[in-house]
């Protein structure tokens, strides 16, 4: 159970630090250097929090049809494509689909990542998804050291 929750920080810990690195501050170059426009730049970052918005609910249901294992795997195939996948897109809406598609990478991944936090872990549950949202809080401040650093 100990190596199970470790992978799952460690996972977790550069599964969002990937999201993040994308999001900013490369994301508005990258698009900049495409010709988007500012304005389409913001609704092209919020694509991916949007997807997150309408998929976190249905993947904790579907880990519970399908199992946690399934479920993961199929976050980790988005986020193991998703970075490679910027490199095809030449305008906003495709760039819109990407950032979508990086997005349902974290919205599946964080609520099954609870869920089988909660199934392994029943007297100290909540300290281990403490942890694990700390850690992924920490690689989410990533941004801090790009903006700061």
């Amino acid at each position: 159970m100990a190596k199970v929750f470790i992978l799952l920080c460690i996972i977790g810990f550069f599964a969002i630090l990937s999201s993040t690195m994308s999001k900013s501050p490369t994301l508005p170059l990258y698009a900049d250097k495409l010709g988007i426009s500012v304005t389409d730049i913001g609704l092209i970052a919020a694509a991916s929090t949007i997807t997150g918005i309408f998929t976190n609910v249905v993947a904790g249901s579907l880990s519970d049809i399908y199992g946690r294992k399934r479920l993961l795997l199929a976050s980790g195939l988005f986020f193991s494509t998703a970075p490679f996948m910027y490199f095809t897109a030449r305008n906003a809406p495709l760039l819109a689909a990407v950032r979508a598609y990086h997005g349902l990478a974290t919205a599946i991944f964080t609520p099954v990542a609870f869920a089988l936090i909660a199934d392994l872990h029943k007297t100290d549950r909540g300290e281990k998804m403490g942890l694990f949202s700390s850690t992924t809080i920490v690689s989410r401040g990533s941004r801090l050291v790009d903006f700061y650093g």
